[in-house]
């Protein structure tokens, strides 16, 4: 993701990073006075947990720079931080005379600075996947493939066939054998035997199509309270342009920050090959959506707000 919606949380992130190197570069270059402080002479250790911060500062720095930022692993982010924390608190609390009274007082601060980043990065994440509305959340994959575009339309307009080319599914099918086309029901089921349908709402031939999701199905698997979703097929200079989108209301709301990195982890990761597999398809005119090996390298994830 990229874009307005993501500056709050490359700030944070930025932030932790400057943090964590401030801190790393004390451990380094003086343990001895650290240790001083703490009440207890640990010169080693000091220093290796210093290497960890500089490595997670670098991790920090690498995903606040990156055209494309991925919120999955500004979770991990946090939840390390939060780890900090629970360490933290359970060292004071486990080894209280370990510590002197200023090492107790030191560790706290710097535990609720940690808090305080890993909070701000969550609260962040959650900006980041609002969807335009305010009131759902989104989560977009653009791929670029070398196949044209009304090749690459030709491919994904068969609703019932997206089977072909995702292997966690079982099967799809159209309900009552209807054309592709608005009022039409695709039902899906992976091999864990969830199943749910997609109503199509939107269908302009040669560009894409736009689902609403059964969520109110009593066997819905996904824990949302609304979804929807849609593919386009963009034209470029040399192939085309393959966008998917989702927006949902989760269920419970709260832990969006959660979920919603999460499910861009598993879109980002499989969305190429899925879309790859329909440019295979559509450049050969062959039926090779079922060849489920090393066809990802001609699909290129773009960096581009959607």
């Amino acid at each position: 993701m990229n874009g307005p919606r993501t500056l709050s949380l490359r700030i944070a992130l930025a932030a932790n990073a400057a943090f964590s190197l401030s801190c790393a570069g004390v451990l380094l270059l003086r343990p001895d006075l650290v240790a001083n402080w703490l009440g207890f002479e640990a010169i080693l250790l000091l220093r290796a947990i210093g290497v960890g911060l500089m490595a997670f500062a670098a991790d920090l720095i690498h995903q606040t720079t990156r055209p494309r930022l991925l919120t999955w692993r500004a979770l991990y982010a946090s939840v390390a931080d939060l780890l900090w924390v629970i360490g933290t608190l359970a060292l004071v609390l486990t080894f209280p005379s370990l510590l002197s009274t200023t090492g107790v007082a030191l560790l706290l601060a710097i535990a609720a600075a940690v808090l305080s980043f890993g909070v701000w990065q969550l609260l962040a994440i959650n900006r980041a996947h609002r969807a335009p509305n305010g009131s759902n959340y989104r989560h977009c994959v653009s791929v670029a493939v070398d196949a044209p575009a009304q090749a690459m339309w030709n491919v994904i307009s068969r609703l019932g066939d997206i089977q072909r080319y995702m292997p966690s599914l079982r099967s799809s099918r159209i309900l009552e054998d209807r054309p592709p086309g608005v009022g039409a029901v695709r039902m899906c089921e992976d091999h864990a035997g969830k199943r749910w349908g997609e109503e199509c709402t939107r269908f302009e031939a040669g560009h894409g199509f736009d689902v609403r999701f059964l969520a109110g199905d009593p066997d819905f698997p996904f824990p949302a309270t609304s979804m929807v979703g849609g593919w386009e097929v963009i034209p470029r200079d040399e192939g085309s342009e393959v966008r998917v989108w989702w927006e949902l209301e989760p269920k419970p709301r709260l832990l969006a920050p959660i979920m919603l990195p999460m499910l861009a982890f598993g879109v980002d990761r499989d969305f190429p090959g899925i879309i790859q597999r329909m440019a295979s398809e559509a450049l050969t005119g062959r039926e090779q959506g079922t060849d489920r090996t090393g066809e990802a390298s001609g699909a290129r994830l773009l960096p581009l707000p959607c």
